[in-house]
């Protein structure tokens, strides 16, 4: 008679699946990432890393795509260096 084994020795499975991180944990992780890069590239300031982190953690998973969906449209537009713009022409006003 073989016995079977899977009976008398405890899972060590469960110990490793209790330390997956969850699909929400693995999203916000990614999405901390995106807002690291758009700081580390001048794209957003401290305080909006932290409005944007905030906005994330309170909002349902759809309205965290369009957020997500924003800020990579933001990342992957074209670094502007603020310049002062300078206004049309204007012909001097007599007093």
């Amino acid at each position: 008679m073989s016995k079977d084994n899977s009976l008398t020795k405890p899972s060590t499975n469960t110990s490793k699946e209790e330390n997956l991180p969850t699909k929400e944990q693995l999203e916000l992780r990614e999405f901390l990432k995106l807002l690291s890069d758009l700081q580390t590239t001048g794209k957003i300031t401290g305080q909006q890393f932290r409005e944007n982190r905030e906005l994330w953690l309170h909002q349902q998973p759809n309205d965290r795509d369009v957020l997500v969906w924003q800020l990579k449209k933001l990342l992957s537009s074209e670094t502007k260096i603020n310049q002062p713009r300078s206004q049309p022409f204007q012909k001097p006003r007599r007093m």
